[in-house]
């Protein structure tokens, strides 16, 4: 199974690299998930919360899925959620062409979230919101695809508008009974294969969870609705539209030689010092909220660095003798985000960063967490990379 699903994402990468190539040559118009048409100004400030929570950390492999189904097993009124996409385990989603699968094969879809949201919305009422980019991909005639099933199935979704890239993985639970913040994509590889990182917050963390309650409404509020590229008959929505339960198998994490295993634990009276959201003040809360403010130590665990102003700060604190540690992916799907990236780490490499900057181990198709630790009594979270182009 695991080498089936290694076989599919290595062709889902020859495909993005094709699709990154057709970009590159497509100068002078949008890429295709680019929708945004007003100028956006930033307005959403940092807040600051200084609100004891509980926080429960959860990993990739380790169990970030079970993780996402048991908190939509846990939704009692609603559930909201900020995803790039949503890609099926079942290959029923592809990078380039056409998309989906048969109604029999998309019915029985291995992507656990699928039948747990299904379950949650006929078992249980829950009203949901998806808010995801468009690819611009219609789906082939006579398939469907998960985004498609959902949709019929009465759960709202829209596409993302705002601004050029909808970055953010965040999933809130009634209102803001629980709220997870990660940087997990919804994929397999995402899932099972990527080590990544994310928190649950819950408890008296009502100024952080109404700062994100806020940007999604912001943000819903500009979406634009669903539009199906096919059309059912009667017996073929029926199947479709069926309210039985869904099975919802939770697959154990691979077993990785050697491998750290964090524990899945909730840790009671943590202090959530502040929220934020890019590109909102994003790079302002990282570079001078931050980093002017290091007095000893500085670990960076991060996908990439490519922002060159950023890698400059983080040599400056290694000049200034802060203890500075960099782990970083040794995979990056993007050709020019790998050459900028590798530019920056040979430049840190030449400042002397010899055994301070390294990177994760490659037993991960992808290092994509992303936080940091500073002066070892901070931990900052983000969903998105150290780079420009959408995440600063």
């Amino acid at each position: 199974e695991e080498a089936r699903a290694r076989e599919m994402d290595k062709a889902l990468l020859r495909e993005i690299l094709l699709l990154l190539a057709i970009l590159a040559v497509s100068l002078g118009s949008d890429p295709q998930y680019d929708h945004q048409t007003v100028t956006y100004n930033s307005h959403y400030k940092g807040t600051y919360c200084r609100l004891l929570c509980t926080v429960t950390p959860f990993f990739s492999p380790d169990h970030s899925i079970k993780t996402y189904v048991s908190l939509i097993e846990a939704a009692e009124t609603s559930i909201d959620l900020f995803t790039p996409g949503f890609s099926s385990w079942s290959k029923c989603t592809t990078f380039t062409g056409c998309q989906g699968c048969t109604i029999d094969n998309q019915k029985i879809e291995e992507f656990p979230v699928f039948p747990a949201l299904l379950n949650a919305k006929h078992q249980r009422n829950i009203t949901i919101r998806i808010l995801t980019n468009d690819y611009g991909q219609d789906t082939c005639s006579g398939k469907i695809t998960p985004l498609d099933w959902l949709f019929l199935n009465g759960i709202e979704v829209r596409t993302y508008t705002s601004t050029t890239f909808m970055h953010a993985k965040f999933m809130m639970i009634d209102k803001g009974k629980k709220t997870s913040v990660s940087s997990v994509n919804f994929s397999y590889t995402s899932f099972m294969l990527n080590r990544e990182a994310g928190v649950v917050l819950e408890g008296t963390c009502s100024a952080a969870t109404n700062f994100y309650l806020g940007v999604f409404e912001g943000d819903w509020a500009k979406a634009k609705e669903y539009k199906l590229t096919n059309s059912y008959n009667s017996a073929d929505t029926a199947a479709i539209t069926s309210t039985k339960a869904y099975p919802v198998v939770v697959p154990a994490p691979r077993t990785i030689p050697g491998a750290f295993i964090p524990r899945l634990m909730p840790i009671e009276g943590v202090t959530i010092k502040k929220v934020y959201t890019a590109p909102d003040y994003a790079r302002d809360e990282l570079t001078l909220q931050t980093l002017s403010k290091v007095t000893e130590s500085f670990y960076l665990t991060v996908y990439q660095v490519t922002d060159a102003d950023l890698c400059n700060r983080i040599q400056k604190l290694f000049d200034k003798k802060i203890e500075v540690k960099l782990l970083v992916s040794p995979h990056i799907v993007s050709y020019i985000d790998y050459k900028n990236a590798q530019a920056c780490y040979q430049q840190l490499y030449n400042a002397g960063m010899k055994g301070y900057l390294r990177y994760a181990p490659h037993y991960y198709d992808y290092s994509h967490q992303k936080f940091w630790i500073v002066d070892n009594t901070t931990i900052h979270l983000s969903t998105g990379c150290c780079d420009t182009h959408n995440n600063f």
